[in-house]
């Protein structure tokens, strides 16, 4: 399948994910509902930090970025690689704070499977280095 036929196929709807922050020892969860069209994407969701809308865009190579904006607060940049695995890369705050984050379509239950399976078991800074080498082998791939 040719990488742009893939992008078409980013499917708009509920997504969940999590974000890791050094501070936090907990995942950072998020609910997400995501409009991928055009090149362009946009949503709406909430995290422990409150709400917030998002506005971005994704290329033909699977690069995402997008700027989350909680109501009322500051700002989030974030950076990811699709895959069939959803989406993984590393969020910013100002140039000086980053981590990585996972997100997926909610319809991927084989996702939750494996974080609830690892929800005890993997400690931060385990799933900390999974995640980042999972955005290697998917940037070093596209």
């Amino acid at each position: 399948m040719a990488k742009n036929q893939l992008l078409l196929e980013i499917p708009s709807g509920e997504w969940k994910g999590f974000f890791l922050e050094k501070h936090q020892p907990n995942r950072g969860w998020m609910h997400l509902y995501l409009v991928f069209d055009a090149n362009t994407m946009k949503g709406e969701g909430t995290d422990y930090v409150g709400p917030w809308h998002i506005l971005g865009h994704y290329d033909d190579s699977g690069q995402v970025q997008w700027t989350k904006r909680y109501l009322g607060k500051h700002q989030v940049h974030y950076r990811g690689q699709y895959s069939e695995k959803g989406i993984v890369g590393e969020w910013t705050i100002h140039n000086t704070l980053t981590g990585p984050f996972h997100i997926w379509p909610k319809s991927a239950r084989e996702m939750d499977e494996y974080y609830l399976a690892n929800e005890v078991s993997l400690e931060a800074d385990q799933l900390r280095e999974s995640l980042e080498k999972l955005f290697r082998e998917q940037v070093s791939v596209n």
